[in-house]
């Protein structure tokens, strides 16, 4: 049975909502990347970057992704303190594809740099839930979907979901319909109002995955993804 890994965020759900027929292996986005790098999962959805860094290894599936055009509600740059204060930033260890957008984020659309610390931070990036439950105790936070989105007018793509390229080809088409039914029945529910998920209304879940994340990876997803590979490679030729 084909062994696919799941992020434990909410962002995952509409992937994941109806899947059946493999073996579900959930985990943070950084421990899934080091199971899919050593086989231990073969298939998952994972930080973009890891395609950049491995594209020897995977294939990515068609038309399937985690991408905000616009803000992404859950990767967020938290602080008490202006923008224009911040010089320390506690980094989130879980996506280095955040940590990278910051980055870009900050150098292309400020003119800033920042010190990466562990105690005594200006700031705090943070992803997934603990981003959507930890915006309110701050009094600032920057959106960082809609950062990229304003320097570039291109969606960002958060997370690909890779397959090791020794899958045979029959898993890796049934993974893909499997996906695209999981979503399709996801939004068929949210639409009427059947979808409910336990510390979040009813109004948030519609809001968020209606006008937060979007799942598709087509001609602009792609170029989006692109402009920020190189980024990547100009900025550190091994971001690892």
């Amino acid at each position: 049975m084909l062994r696919v890994g799941k992020v434990k965020y909410l962002n995952t759900l509409p992937l994941f909502y109806r899947l059946e027929g493999f073996e579900i292996v959930e985990g943070h986005p950084s421990e899934l990347v080091e199971k899919l790098r050593a086989g231990e999962i073969d298939a998952g959805i994972v930080s973009s970057v890891e395609y950049l860094l491995g594209k020897d290894r995977y294939l990515p599936l068609p038309d399937v992704s985690i991408t905000s055009r616009g803000r992404v509600c859950s990767v967020l740059l938290l602080s008490n303190k202006r923008l224009e204060d911040i010089k320390k930033v506690k980094l989130t260890p879980s996506s280095l594809t955040s940590r990278l957008l910051l980055r870009f984020v900050l150098k292309e659309g400020y003119g800033r740099e920042f010190e990466e610390v562990e105690g005594g931070e200006d700031a705090l990036l943070s992803i997934g839930d603990e981003a959507l439950e930890l915006r309110d105790r701050y009094r600032f936070y920057w959106d960082l979907g809609e950062e990229w989105f304003k320097l570039t007018n291109l969606p960002f793509v958060f997370a690909l979901f890779l397959v090791r390229k020794e899958v045979p080809k029959f898993w890796v088409n049934l993974l893909r319909s499997e996906i695209w039914r999981s979503r399709t029945e996801f939004y068929r529910d949210l639409r009427a109002g059947r979808v409910s998920v336990e510390g979040f209304s009813e109004d948030f879940i519609k809001t968020y995955f209606s006008s937060c994340i979007s799942y598709s990876l087509r001609a602009e997803e792609v170029e989006g993804l692109r402009l920020f590979f190189r980024f990547v490679k100009a900025y550190n030729t091994n971001p690892k």
